[in-house]
């Protein structure tokens, strides 16, 4: 019924604005004003703020999420990408394919697997569990968020290019052109009215979707703010992959629940181990559930070094296809621009009686579609942008008015940037009756607690959180105590990320 009244209302455009006035002269002022914003709009770091605030229960968020995406999937199954070709100009999949989410992240945590009523370690990985699943789901905000303003764009432009269809069909009349071509043009602008039906029922689809995602139900609008920044190559310039890499691994939530998962087994397995001291321990299945207990050890090592590897290889993957859409940017937005300058020298030309209005009108529907082409080229790039920025774990800023533009001066003035774990060493002092231990390391200001682990049960394991004193333990011994020291200290950073360091004093 809605495709039927807005056939019918372009149907008779063409008879009721015979008297059209042009909308030539104001191509090229309405486009560059389609990607500025007014003030209160919400910008998409606003969204995931709001979404950060509402989405406390993330086993409902992701509830929302699958509501969300099966919505926006029904209106776009109802939309023909063949028809729209000449529409968007480029491939719909580059904004289109919004990913799965990534189900692991938002999965119940694994408290059953040792069954351990109560383990620290678990709460820890519920907690990075948690982190990660937020930040998965405002990376899938960002992919809808930047969706929707393509949209809105190409439903104007699809406004701009129907009225100057329309002008020119009222001028051919009026000119008594072949009613062939008069018919060709209607066509076009029945073609529009349909895509604008189609688009229209996506946008408005994704407009809830993007509601239901953070979780709201009240009467605010939410109307979000276009982006004007055009990004470029200069995000990625001198980007130092290796660092990156690690970079991420240290700041990954999903590593550091796969650190905490380890302990959780290596935990369970002393505790079935000393269950043989319980009435409740002692029987034959004892055996059986130490070497359970053990696997699921191996099982979480695995887990950890499998992680580490993804979490590497994601993070280059994602520059990867984030350099594609700044290159596949850079090509459109040259495009659009020799567009719309050809069209300003051919509408100069029209006004000097140098060529006719029909070459001006071709000029300018041409640049209205090479500058469509643009914006989702545009959006695209700030999607992969968030998905790169997602993948490094580490908010990455593209703003004009920073010192230092590139990821990698971002990153490098961050104290856990080229953080190495040679970096860190633990040195001992000996007393009359006592030794001291300490951590030594250029970047000592990013640690929040060292474990002592010791390879001899004669001497107690000791943690230190006490950063002012190099986070230093002090063990009483005796005069025929050996003279030498080995073990692990576990360092853990301010963040949450850890790592072991050897050490034989």
């Amino acid at each position: 019924m809605k495709k039927l009244m807005v056939l019918t209302l372009v149907l008779s455009m063409g008879v009721a604005n015979a008297d059209i006035v042009s909308p030539l002269p104001n191509v090229k002022q309405s486009l560059e004003g389609l990607l500025q914003t007014s003030q209160g709009r919400k910008t998409v770091t606003e969204m995931k703020v709001i979404a950060n605030e509402r989405n406390t229960d993330v086993e409902v968020a992701f509830d929302n999420y699958l509501i969300a995406k099966k919505n926006v999937n029904v209106a776009r199954a109802q939309f023909n990408p063949i028809t729209t070709g000449h529409l968007l100009g480029i491939s719909l999949g580059l904004t289109y394919l919004w990913a799965p989410l990534v189900i692991e992240a938002v999965l119940s945590i694994p408290t059953k697997i040792y069954n351990v009523s109560k383990n620290k370690y678990l709460t820890k990985v519920a907690m990075y569990n948690l982190n990660d699943a937020r930040n998965v789901l405002n990376n899938e905000l960002a992919h809808l968020y930047y969706d929707i303003l393509t949209h809105e764009v190409i439903l104007k432009t699809i406004d701009q290019e129907s009225q100057i269809l329309t002008y020119q069909e009222a001028k051919w009349t009026e000119r008594k052109v072949s009613p062939d071509r008069i018919v060709e043009v209607r066509k076009l602008i029945l073609g529009l009215g349909k895509e604008h039906v189609d688009i229209y029922n996506m946008y408005v689809s994704e407009l809830a979707a993007i509601r239901t995602l953070i979780s709201t139900t009240d009467g605010s609008k939410y109307e979000l703010a276009q982006v004007s920044t055009l990004l470029d190559r200069s995000l990625t310039a001198n980007l130092e992959e290796d660092k990156l890499q690690k970079f991420a691994i240290v700041n990954s939530d999903k590593y550091k629940a796969s650190i905490n998962l380890e302990h959780a087994s290596e935990s369970n397995v002393k505790e079935v181990q000393w269950s043989i001291l319980s009435w409740s321990g002692l029987n034959f299945g004892y055996k059986k559930r130490v070497k359970e207990a053990k696997n699921e050890e191996n099982i979480a090592e695995l887990r950890k070094v499998s992680t580490e590897m993804e979490v590497k290889t994601n993070v280059l993957l994602q520059l990867q296809k984030f350099d594609s859409s700044l290159d596949l940017l850079t090509n459109y937005n040259s495009i659009s621009e020799d567009s719309l300058k050809l069209y300003g020298d051919t509408y100069q030309a029209f006004q000097l009686g140098q060529l006719n209005e029909d070459a001006a009108i071709e000029a300018s529907i041409g640049a209205i579609r090479d500058f469509r082409s643009k914006v989702v080229a545009h959006y695209g790039a700030w999607s992969s942008f968030d998905d790169f920025s997602s993948s490094a774990n580490y908010d990455f800023k593209a703003n004009s008015k920073l010192d230092d533009k590139s990821a990698q001066g971002q990153i490098e003035i961050n104290p856990l940037y080229k953080l190495e774990e040679d970096d860190f060493k633990v040195v001992k002092k000996d007393g009359v009756n006592s030794f001291t231990l300490a951590l030594s390391s250029p970047k000592i200001g990013t640690v929040a607690n060292v474990n002592y682990v010791f390879s001899t049960s004669s001497i107690p394991n000791r943690s230190s959180d006490n950063g002012k004193k190099n986070y230093s333990v002090t063990i009483q011994q005796d005069e025929n105590a050996p003279a030498t020291v080995s073990g692990i200290a576990n360092v853990r950073l301010d963040n949450g990320h850890e790592f072991n360091i050897k050490f034989n004093l």
